[in-house]
């Protein structure tokens, strides 16, 4: 076995390593982002429905307390970690919007899964065909030297 063909298993090695890498992040960061969108659509429906009467606040740990809504209005991120208070209905849309754009960056961060997997395939095709390859000279070296003994 030559250093050519072995740096070549190498590097389609390296290659495959970095997709199946590439891949488990933008798998980890689609799920971040589903999880997300579950949350500004809960906020939306919320904020949609949201009346001044008592309601069950969750304070943590799966306990809540019993609160009373005297205000309708709503502190909604606007980025930088500013907020703006808005009124139940601006402040659902206002959520609507960033719950598209989540729905837009997994279209995008799927888009780009099914690139890498591509190259992955490819990368993986090529390095089972090297180590193939490499595996009939060993058994054809292997032969010949029977041969002449």
């Amino acid at each position: 076995m030559g250093d050519a063909e072995n740096n070549s298993i190498q590097q389609l090695s390296y290659e495959v390593a970095v997709y199946r890498e590439q891949l488990r992040l933008l798998q980890k960061e689609v799920e971040r982002i589903n999880s997300t969108t579950y949350d500004l659509s809960n906020a939306s429906n919320t904020a949609e429905n949201l009346k001044s009467e008592d309601i069950l606040v969750q304070i943590g740990g799966g306990s809540y307390v019993r609160a009373n809504v005297y205000s309708t209005k709503i502190l909604v991120p606007v980025g930088a970690n500013y907020l703006i208070e808005m009124e139940s209905k601006e402040a659902s849309v206002e959520i609507k919007k960033r719950i598209d754009a989540t729905k837009n960056a997994i279209v995008k961060l799927n888009e780009e899964f099914e690139k890498i997997a591509a190259k992955l395939q490819e990368s993986g095709s090529r390095l089972r065909n090297v180590q193939m390859q490499q595996s009939l000279n060993k058994r054809v070296d292997d032969n010949i030297g029977e041969d002449y003994v």
